[in-house]
């Protein structure tokens, strides 16, 4: 009996992997960045990605393009990496992906907030400002094309978060967890305008799929200074 038992326990997760398998080389997140799903099972951070732009993809209303992990200019120099950008035919929604487990507390306000798991509490920078920045240097990016567009900030959290606790007085951000992440941008959809026809939305596509595309430097230069901040925030 559990030989037997053992064998359609094997069966179901085999049956369980393959459908997964599939219903990721059919999705966007494949298309956009051609990682292998291998790569993406383990990767917490990139699975969580790909989770967030699974739910986007099948349930966000209108028509919509995604970049991912764009390295974006900054006026300053050097480049900020992006985690997911949707381009819509209302505006632009720049998503900063977190995978966290235990609990997480912050004001949309303040600039640091607060992990709490397995009983260790620990500051990292708030995602919203993080994100701010983001924000900012795509409007740049697309002003100089010419581009003035409505643009939204939303913070998601995947769903293996115990709690999250943010209060969001002080910002208008979306803050959210990736279950919850689709209804909340429809929501927003429902206020705004259509402000892009179906040629400037692949032209505004074609402009930030250039900055996934950097050389070496740029990506080992960005890697480099996400290291130095981890450093400088664990000592906060």
């Amino acid at each position: 009996m559990a030989v037997i038992l053992a064998a359609v326990l094997a069966v179901c997760g085999w049956l369980w992997r393959t459908r997964k398998k599939r219903e990721y080389r059919r999705s966007e997140y494949r298309a956009e960045t051609g990682k292998r799903y291998k790569k993406v099972e383990n990767s917490p951070g990139t699975e969580g990605e790909y989770q967030t732009s699974l739910a986007l993809e099948k349930r966000v209303r209108g028509n919509r393009r995604f970049v991912f992990n764009a390295y974006i200019p900054c006026r300053s120099g050097g480049s900020t990496e992006t985690d997911i950008v949707m381009i819509h035919e209302k505006g632009i929604f720049v998503i900063e992906n977190k995978n966290y487990s235990g609990r997480v507390k912050g004001r949309a306000d303040r600039e640091y907030w607060e992990h709490i798991q397995s009983g260790r509490r620990q500051t990292f920078y708030s995602p919203v400002y993080q994100n701010l920045g983001h924000v900012r240097h795509i409007r740049r990016l697309l002003e100089e094309r010419g581009y003035r567009l409505p643009m939204v900030s939303v913070v998601v959290f995947n769903d293996r978060l115990d709690r999250l606790q943010v209060r969001r007085k002080g910002r208008d951000v979306i803050i959210c967890r990736s279950r919850r992440a689709s209804g909340a941008i429809n929501r927003r959809l429902r206020r705004m305008e259509r402000v892009l026809g179906e040629r400037e939305l692949e032209e505004v596509y074609e402009i930030l799929k250039e900055q996934t595309r950097p050389f070496w430097w740029v990506r080992r230069g960005q890697k480099k200074r996400v290291e130095k901040l981890q450093r400088q925030r664990g000592n906060f």
